[in-house]
């Protein structure tokens, strides 16, 4: 993995903190009550950008991780984050 481990931790940290606020998140996504589920091709890339745009990290990713990462890198880094999810609906 390309990602800085402090940056990691970053995300870790702040993600984590999204996903004990809401609890039901998951079960949300696995079971299609978010906007668009129906367009979505990709269950788990879509969680894992949801997750990180709703803890706030946009701009700092912007600022941070793109002077050295691309979307693919960062993928990688929200998938060893990020819970898997199954798509059920």
């Amino acid at each position: 993995m390309k990602i800085r481990q402090e940056h990691l931790n970053t995300l870790k940290t702040n993600i984590n903190e999204i996903l004990a606020k809401y609890p039901s998140l998951v079960d949300e996504y696995e079971h299609g009550k978010f906007p668009r589920s129906d367009k979505v091709k990709d269950l788990q890339k879509r969680f894992c950008f949801d997750v990180l745009y709703g803890a706030g990290l946009t701009a700092w990713v912007c600022e941070e991780l793109y002077t050295y990462l691309d979307d693919s890198h960062l993928y990688t880094a929200l998938k060893t984050i990020c819970p898997t999810v199954t798509k059920k609906y």
